[in-house]
């Protein structure tokens, strides 16, 4: 009897609807039950953002998606929860675009099987494939919404917010993404977790929502373009805040403790660069409440439900 039943179970095959709905009340438990991590633009940044983007959605979809401001906020993070468990979701936060190719990366285009075919599927997971992974959320979102699956719209809607967000991180979108290259060893959680938990107090982005133009692959490759070209200016802020530490303090910054002589090496910092953090922070919400936007129209503007 016992093999009978193992025999018919393992024939049996999940459909598409249950599989979604397993990994959405997996991904939800693991919101719910795990505590911080540390995770691009920081733990609260990302929170934050998805908080700020929720906010400024004009008409009956921007009414829902405000409705719902507190799980969009809530699960802002469950992305960086798996990546901290499971190796395969870490290439979706980022991508190394000069190793790929020389700025702009014009090649850098078509879908991901087509990058696959180039590179190799394990040279494309080890410099990561962010503009790809934001594609094949917007797919999913899209799904949901066409088929009024509300709640999971939701939890995938947050997670496209996370992906949008980070390679508005310009440690996101290069190789030398910890400053490990140019002797600014410490410097991804530096800038975009301690300085922005410290220093930045505020998001009010201002503008209409950009229009989602051509396709999500190549939207996204305009935002680390953007990205990228930023860069320099995050790592010689860095070069010259370290002056102010000793020899001892300085290896200190590699680390993810909030060290207690990082004052005025974070102040200093973000003297140096804090239009340019406001600036990325403030695009990734136009940018994520844009794109929001552009599911929904994508689904056929299903009409949200009453709350």
């Amino acid at each position: 009897m016992r093999i009978a039943i193992r025999k018919r179970f393992v024939k049996y095959k999940l459909t598409h609807t249950m599989r979604c709905r397993i990994e959405f009340y997996y991904f939800l438990i693991i919101a719910l039950v795990l505590p911080k991590i540390v995770c691009g633009w920081g733990y609260d940044a990302h929170q934050r953002i998805n908080w700020s983007a929720a906010t400024i959605i004009p008409g009956v979809f921007g009414k829902y998606v405000r409705s719902n401001r507190q799980e969009l906020t809530q699960y802002a993070v469950v992305a960086d929860y798996i990546k901290s468990s499971d190796s395969n979701e870490a290439p979706r936060h980022y991508i190394d675009a000069d190793l790929y190719d020389n700025f702009p990366f014009d090649s850098l285009s078509g879908s991901l099987v087509d990058l696959e075919s180039k590179y190799g599927k394990d040279v494309v997971d080890k410099w990561g494939y962010g503009p790809w992974a934001i594609d094949e959320t917007c797919s999913r979102v899209i799904y949901m919404l066409k088929n009024k699956r509300w709640d999971e719209a939701i939890f995938h809607m947050s997670t496209l917010g996370h992906y949008i967000s980070d390679i508005h991180v310009p440690l996101h979108v290069v190789e030398n993404y910890n400053g490990q290259l140019t002797g600014n060893d410490g410097i991804h959680f530096r800038w975009e977790s301690r300085m922005v938990d410290e220093h930045v107090k505020s998001i009010r982005p201002t503008g209409p929502l950009p229009l989602v133009s051509g396709s999500v692959v190549d939207f996204s490759m305009n935002i680390v373009r953007e990205s990228y070209v930023t860069m320099q200016q995050i790592l010689n802020a860095d070069t010259k805040a370290r002056k102010l530490l000793s020899s001892s303090e300085q290896q200190q910054l590699n680390s993810y403790d909030i060290l207690p002589f990082e004052g005025p090496y974070l102040q200093s910092l973000y003297d140096q660069t804090a239009d340019l953090v406001q600036d990325r922070i403030e695009m990734a919400v136009l940018r994520i409440a844009a794109m929001w936007v552009y599911c929904w129209n994508e689904a056929g503007q299903p009409p949200p439900p009453k709350r």
